[in-house]
């Protein structure tokens, strides 16, 4: 008698998640998903207001002034080039090529560097190496006065 109120007693303990589980499935069938309508607009219905485009093209300023900084260049008969820094990026132009698709290099000699940008002209005095120069001319014309 003792194993069939142990039986009965783990029938009970096993019934109890069965019903649970019986009674979320029927409630789970009773529920029913609430859908709710959505209101997308057509989208054949846009228009583009090109005033505004227009209006905005006008206050676009065009090329900034030249704000290059030489610090070094190429030159020669046949190839020339330059390496200019604006902020901290640096560029290296070869004549006849656009500086940032804007300012062609049309001249490199040892005394200025020009660029065009359309009718516009901009030069630069080329100063790299003249300070360097200058201190290797003193120090030979120092030398040469001090063992005379």
């Amino acid at each position: 008698m003792n194993f069939i109120k142990i039986k009965k007693f783990f029938l009970l303990i096993l019934s109890v998640p069965v019903f649970i589980l019986i009674a979320n499935l029927l409630i789970s069938f009773t529920n029913q998903p609430d859908i709710k309508n959505l209101n997308i607009p057509d989208m054949t219905d846009f228009s583009f207001n090109t005033t505004s485009i227009d209006e905005s093209s006008k206050n676009i300023k065009t090329t900034p002034d030249f704000e290059y900084k030489l610090i070094g260049y190429r030159s020669g008969n046949i190839d020339s080039s330059v390496i200019l820094k604006k902020g901290n990026k640096e560029f290296v132009v070869a004549k006849g090529e656009k500086l940032e698709g804007v300012y062609e290099l049309v001249e490199v000699t040892k005394d200025e560097i020009v660029f065009r940008n359309q009718e516009k002209l901009y030069k630069i005095e080329n100063l790299v190496g003249i300070n360097l120069w200058n201190l290797i001319v003193n120090i030979k014309f120092f030398l040469l006065h001090y063992y005379q």
